[in-house]
């Protein structure tokens, strides 16, 4: 075979060198041969020379010509080979001739002839494609094409079944069958592999990746498989070199730092309910809480999991499944969404978007699609059909019709709409409460709306009575409106038009009023700070630089430019020596001294020192330090638990302390020792069942390919 293969490539040198010293010529219309002397070879009495793809080439003496529309072929003696009979003539190499023939007026079929025109392959053909000594044939069976494999006598060697075949190297081929799994055959036609193989990549350096489900490997030009399927990641870098990578590690961790279960995945994350979703290589599944697989590893998307069911999504389609994977609803719609135990579905039919409601049973609620449909509002889905606005109730009942601009407001038993560029109020029946007019409105309740007309607003009822009327700007509540006045007052009127509260501006000297806290109000006068109490007299001198709040019966102010805190009696009780300051919490607070952090106590007393960037309270009376971007933990009494020496570090509610020094996660107690080893590039803690999921990200490594 490789002997045949060395005489084809020094037979195609000749023919090459043979085309080179010919040329072809036009002599009225038709077409000749010369020789590079200008001699005639062929007379000019051809339509055209060579191939019918229009490369021009002589093989042993022998090329193509058409006349009269069809195609045969000649030698340079002048002497017809094949008369003029085929609707193409291709030279693919070898001592092989792709033709096709019109077999009646609607139907060419293919087949091969040698140089010596004798039908070697007979008009059964849909396609020919050849390979060295073998050739890919197709028929095609209705809409489906089909391909085997021949040898350059019509032997066959695959049958005409398969829905792909590709060849790998001289002597070995890809075989792909209708269920899109691939297997390799030898030239012979005998199998090498089973149909297992989800792809084969393009050939790089003489390899090439194949993949079965997510497990990667690696064969050559011959078809043998050098590293067998087993790797998440696999590349090929250079001759003979390939780097591969396995799939990530999942793990569940106990209590008391055991592992329990292992399993390989791209990513996992688990639910409250105690079912995680598993995704590896773009496909999700479900596992239970001990990390068995539950749903396979099928799905495109997998939505979160409400009273047992879920959205799925596969092949681009969406449906919803029991967690036992019956079926809900089939996956056929284009969108899904589950809310309140209804369905919203939708799908585009004839170009057109068509919704439908169903419920949680898989029952269809909805006779009529709808363009589209918005979540429920309390009281009916917004539907949409035809450019129009409508609801449609909990059953699937229309119960306001799809005739409106837009529906604007709901408030039970009204509904605010647009109607033909005007605005009316109609009942959840259907009926007019309010004509169209086109001044708008706004719900305020079950019994009054507000009406605006050009700048002013009337509070009414929807018997026609006017409660109120401003033309100041207006806040909605719940149960009253709140009117801003443009001298800074504020009035609360309830839905019946009274005044609730009035709220004062400031006093004219007064040019800032803060919360209450413990009493007193904080307040600005002549651009100082002080306090008064709810009657409006001053209890603290406004003397200070700017101040916090009362906490404990203490405050922070600053002096000078220097924070300290004060009681409720005005005496200094911590000096002001602190750049910033922050309120007492159980008896400590943060306080910051020449650019760095620390925690004194209500007497001023250090408790701890001021060496860190910054400090954070956390719950349980700890503080979380940070130095130099690293962090650590502290108590309330000053002691350092963990120095700062993690990038990452947190509280978990077990009281187990998280961190992390780089891209990997550990765990530790409170007292810094080690629980778990920094080594999980995630770690999170389930506290449902007081159990850790961690991954090990797996690394690289080199495998030589001979």
């Amino acid at each position: 075979m490789r002997r045949l293969t060395f005489i084809g490539i020094f037979l195609s040198s000749i023919i090459t060198a043979l085309a080179g010293d010919l040329e072809r010529f036009e002599e009225n219309g038709k077409i000749g041969l010369k020789d590079a002397n200008g001699a005639v070879v062929l007379p000019a009495s051809f339509d055209a020379l060579g191939w019918s793809d229009g490369h021009f080439s002589i093989i042993g003496q022998i090329t193509g010509y058409r006349q009269n529309n069809q195609w045969g072929l000649l030698n340079l003696k002048k002497e017809f080979i094949t008369p003029a009979v085929y609707e193409s003539l291709t030279y693919p190499g070898g001592d092989r001739v792709i033709v096709s023939k019109r077999i009646n007026p609607y139907t060419t079929k293919f087949g091969c002839i040698d140089l010596q025109g004798k039908l070697v392959v007979p008009f059964s053909y849909d396609e020919i494609v050849l390979y060295g000594l073998r050739a890919m044939v197709m028929i095609k069976n209705g809409t489906r094409y089909e391909y085997g494999l021949i040898d350059l006598n019509d032997k066959t060697i695959l049958p005409v079944k398969y829905q792909k075949i590709q060849p790998l190297g001289s002597l070995r081929y890809a075989v792909q069958n209708f269920l899109s799994k691939i297997a390799i055959c030898r030239e012979d036609g005998t199998w090498i592999t089973d149909f297992t193989i989800d792809s084969i990549s393009d050939f790089h350096f003489d390899l090439a990746i194949l993949r079965q489900g997510w497990r990667h490997g690696v064969l050559d030009r011959n078809g043998e498989i050098k590293i067998e399927p087993s790797f998440r990641e696999v590349q090929i870098t250079g001759p003979g070199q390939v780097i591969v990578r396995k799939a990530d590690e999942w793990k569940l961790v106990d209590a008391a730092y055991n592992d329990l279960q292992h399993l390989e995945a791209d990513e996992l994350r688990f639910e409250k309910n105690g079912w995680g979703r598993l995704t590896l290589d773009g496909k999700s599944g479900l596992v239970d809480d001990h990390l068995n697989i539950r749903w396979p590893l099928t799905y495109e998307y997998i939505g979160a999991i409400e009273n047992g069911q879920a959205v799925v999504r596969s092949n681009g389609k969406y449906g919803v499944l029991h967690l036992d994977q019956s079926v809900v609803l089939p996956l056929e719609f284009d969108s899904v969404c589950v809310a309140n135990n209804f369905v919203r579905t939708r799908q585009q039919l004839a170009g057109r978007a068509s919704w439908n409601l169903y419920d949680t049973f898989g029952i269809k609620k909805t006779t009529t699609s709808y363009d589209r449909m918005d979540p429920f509002n309390g009281k009916f889905f917004p539907v949409k059909n035809r450019g129009f606005w409508g609801g449609v109730d909990r059953y699937g009942v229309e119960q306001i019709a799809c005739v409106y601009d837009s529906l604007m407001d709901v408030q039970a038993p009204w509904v605010v709409v647009k109607f033909k560029n005007n605005y009316g109020i109609i009942t959840l029946d259907d009926q007019w409460g309010m004509m169209p007019q086109q001044n708008s409105f706004q719900l305020l309740d079950a019994s009054h709306y507000l009406e605006q007309v050009d700048s002013l607003y009337f509070m009414k009822t929807f018997d026609g009575n006017v409660l109120y009327f401003t033309d100041n700007a207006l806040t909605f509540f719940p149960d009253h409106l709140l009117e801003h006045l443009p001298d800074g007052t504020e009035k609360e009127v309830n839905f019946q038009g009274l005044l609730i509260q009035r709220s004062q501006p400031p006093p004219p000297h007064i040019e800032h009023i803060f919360h209450e806290s413990e009493n007193l109000i904080g307040i600005q006068r002549d651009g100082k700070f002080g306090f008064i109490d709810r009657r409006g007299r001053l209890r603290i001198a406004n003397r200070y630089d700017a101040i916090g709040e009362f906490h404990g019966g203490i405050a922070p102010v600053m002096l000078l430019g220097k924070w300290g805190f004060i009681n409720t009696s005005d005496q200094l009780v911590i000096q002001p020596n602190f750049e910033s300051v922050e309120n007492f919490e159980n008896g400590v607070a943060r306080a910051t001294l020449k650019g760095k952090q620390g925690l004194i106590n209500l007497s001023g007393g250090v408790v701890l020192p001021f060496r860190y960037d910054s400090i954070l309270a956390l719950p349980d009376h700890l503080f979380l330090l940070h130095r130099q971007s690293l962090k650590g933990l502290a108590d309330k009494d000053g002691n350092v638990l963990i120095e700062p020496r993690f990038d990452h570090l947190q509280v978990l509610s077990n009281g187990v302390i998280l961190v992390q020094q780089g891209v990997y996660r550990g765990l530790l107690s409170r007292d810094g020792g080690n629980l778990l080893p920094i080594q999980y590039d995630f770690l999170e803690y389930l506290p449902e069942k007081n159990i850790y999921l961690a991954r090990h990200r797996t690394g690289w490594e080199t495998i030589q390919v001979k």
